[in-house]
């Protein structure tokens, strides 16, 4: 009987533990892997837990009922608590990577077509002038490692955005903008879900009040993480056709595509809900939609699904042998995108 109630009284302990121990697992392999700002994270859970566990003994030790399950109650809470502040955090590592590059702006400063452009005081970005007078223009959203100069950069070398319109079989010319997101590149601030739709929105309301820019002709591209502002952009304001590449209809399924755990209750975990079905709903135009079964980054399957809740039918392509990185040096993409693009703004 002793034995029993010695053992009762340390399962807290033991329960504490054990989470002590898998946190701490998890640290080394976090400090192995670089992700430093999740390693802070996991600290401040390693304080919470003792804390708690602490705060789980006094209590136990002053109830002469019911000690044990409140004991373990808090545990649970504190477990719980852990594992929110967690996800929260890979959130952060899985779907930001603010970065820049340099010599790509330094290159692209020298070139009189590129103009170094800044929205708000606050996003800064690149526009590039492939047209005269008052132009259609493309509004670019790029996915989750992306910086506005090193993709522009890319694009110009690659001639990805002059096969889209004015080819010499096009009539149509048009200009292109990339903004970087809230923390890349040379824009302030902090990358979430809100503070990307913030910088949406100012992009465009920027792009169309300028003089060299036809408001009425706007089209929207997002590609990977950027799929999700640009169909947020195209659901609230006037756009003349949207073109996503590799998207998702949420957050959720995004992270359950990954570790298939966030259902139910558990949704409430994912912050960061990107959710473009909801979006999807209120876009005025046919959008085209471009993805591969060989993407293994985002699955095929998410776009599909996205597709279906476009009022207007969407021009779905599914392709193959294409991963991720590889859809904007596809000739099939190219072709795909210029001729959408040429229809749009015909």
């Amino acid at each position: 009987m002793v034995d029993n109630e010695r053992v009762k009284k340390r399962v807290p302990v033991y329960a504490a533990l054990a989470l002590l121990l898998a946190t701490a697992i998890g640290l080394v392999i976090l400090v192995k892997n670089s992700f430093f700002t999740m390693v802070i994270a996991v600290l401040v859970m390693l304080l919470g837990v003792a804390v708690l566990a602490g705060l789980a003994l006094i209590v136990g030790k002053h109830m002469k009922r019911g000690g044990l399950a409140v004991q373990i109650g808090i545990i649970v809470v504190a477990a719980i608590a852990c594992l929110a502040v967690l996800v929260a955090q890979i959130a952060q590592v899985e779907l930001y990577y603010p970065n820049s590059d340099e010599v790509s702006s330094a290159e692209l400063a020298a070139d009189p077509a590129m103009e170094h452009v800044s929205v708000d005081g606050a996003y800064s970005g690149w526009f590039v002038h492939n047209a005269d007078g008052r132009a259609p223009l493309v509004l670019f959203f790029g996915g989750n490692g992306n910086c506005a100069s090193r993709l522009v950069s890319s694009f110009e070398t690659t001639g990805f955005w002059q096969m889209e319109a004015g080819q010499p079989s096009t009539s149509v010319r048009t200009n292109y903008m990339m903004i970087d997101y809230p923390g890349y590149g040379q824009s302030s601030g902090r990358p979430s879900q809100n503070s990307i739709f913030a910088m949406a929105l100012a992009a465009y309301d920027y792009a169309a009040s300028r003089p060299d820019v036809d408001p009425a002709r706007i089209i929207v591209e997002g590609y990977s993480l950027g799929t999700g502002p640009a169909t947020y952009l195209a659901s609230g304001r006037n756009v003349a056709g949207l073109v996503l590449f590799a998207p998702y209809d949420t957050g959720v399924s995004l992270y359950n595509s990954q570790f298939d755990i966030f259902h139910g209750p558990m949704t409430l975990l994912v912050t960061q809900r990107f959710d473009s079905a909801s979006y999807a709903e209120h876009v005025a135009v046919s959008p085209l939609i471009i993805t591969s079964t060989s993407d293994a980054t985002i699955d095929h399957t998410l776009s599909e699904a996205l597709a279906t809740h476009f009022p207007q039918p969407a021009d779905l392509h599914v392709l193959s042998s294409l991963g991720h990185e590889d859809y904007f040096d596809s000739t099939e993409v190219r072709a795909l995108v210029g001729a959408y693009v040429e229809e749009a703004l015909s």
